[in-house]
């Protein structure tokens, strides 16, 4: 969908599900000493500038990353609604190699840059965006020198995946985040990914999803498609599920973006992330926090939290 920009949204609450399941896994993937494959379907600019018009109009990182950085400068100002201590593993995401939040924060990193800052020599790494003035930023923030190999592609990110998969190198993990707006996303996200996974089973596949009260059939839907798969593949095979919600499923219906720009409400009330595959201590690593994020982002103190391994 050409019309999504990333841009009004970057550094919200969803981000943040999404980015700390990321790093988790790109520093845990980065440990041993063997190089592996990363697909990123569809990249984004790669960085975002939290002072442009696009993320000033919706003040979404302002109830996001903003609002974590606030926190660890002054959490009492925030004690009258998250009562949840600060949890040290999520130091593994504020004092990470990407992102330090004792620092003054002006740019926020999309998830090419947290994937191809912990990569390792040896490793290929496949940026796919199909937006072209996306694209063409997404090639300006992985202009520098990075351990592993970047290859950044204009073109869609699900036909992509499809052909070249399994890769050379085949230790590795893909990360899927479209954007959702068509119906089609989240069956083209559960077939795809159900026929990667066939193929080459052995990668962790992170989906991430959005939580939209009109939406939960299809999510839902694209959700157990994928999890038959994996199990008709293999039984044992381990599958997480997590979602941060920062409100309540019947907080408010889904608006347009110019709807929502001002609005008190964010257009999700929440999100999750899908994980074929998760790399050793996830599940540990998301109970310790998610208690402590879904408080602290909460609107009206209605954040919640879930995490399902199956």
């Amino acid at each position: 969908m050409l019309s999504y920009l990333h841009g009004f949204h970057a550094g919200n609450h969803a981000d943040i599900l999404k980015h700390i399941v990321l790093n988790y896994t790109a520093e845990y993937y980065s440990k041993k000493d063997k190089p592996y494959t990363v697909f990123d379907t569809h990249s984004g600019s790669g960085l975002y500038d939290l002072s442009d018009e696009r993320a000033v109009k919706t003040g979404e990182a302002s109830r996001g990353i903003l609002r974590l950085q606030d926190y660890l400068k002054n959490p009492e100002k925030y004690s009258s609604f998250c009562t949840a201590p600060f949890p040290a593993e999520l130091k593994h995401f504020t004092e990470s190699k990407i992102l330090n939040l004792t620092e003054l924060l002006s740019f926020y990193p999309g998830s090419p840059l947290i994937e191809a800052k912990n990569s390792m020599e040896g490793c290929n790494l496949f940026f796919t965006e199909l937006h072209k003035a996306e694209y063409e930023s997404l090639k300006k923030a992985l202009s520098g020198t990075f351990p592993g190999k970047v290859f950044v592609e204009n073109t869609d990110g699900f036909s992509f995946l499809k052909k070249n998969t399994p890769p050379a190198i085949k230790r590795g993990y893909i990360l899927c985040d479209p954007s959702y707006e068509e119906k089609s996303d989240y069956i083209n996200a559960a077939e795809i990914l159900a026929a990667v996974h066939k193929k080459w089973s052995g990668a962790g596949i992170l989906l991430w999803y959005p939580l939209l009260q009109n939406k939960l059939e299809y999510i839902e839907n694209m959700k157990q498609f994928l999890l038959a798969a994996v199990k008709n593949k293999n039984q044992n095979a381990e599958v997480l599920d997590a979602e941060l919600c920062i409100d309540k499923e019947d907080s408010h219906v889904e608006v347009s973006l110019q709807e929502s720009i001002g609005s008190a409400k964010p257009r999700l009330y929440g999100s999750g992330m899908f994980v074929i595959n998760p790399c050793w201590g996830l599940k540990d690593y998301l109970e310790a926090t998610l208690p402590f994020l879904s408080e602290l982002l909460s609107a009206d103190g209605n954040g919640s939290w879930k995490l399902n391994f199956y």
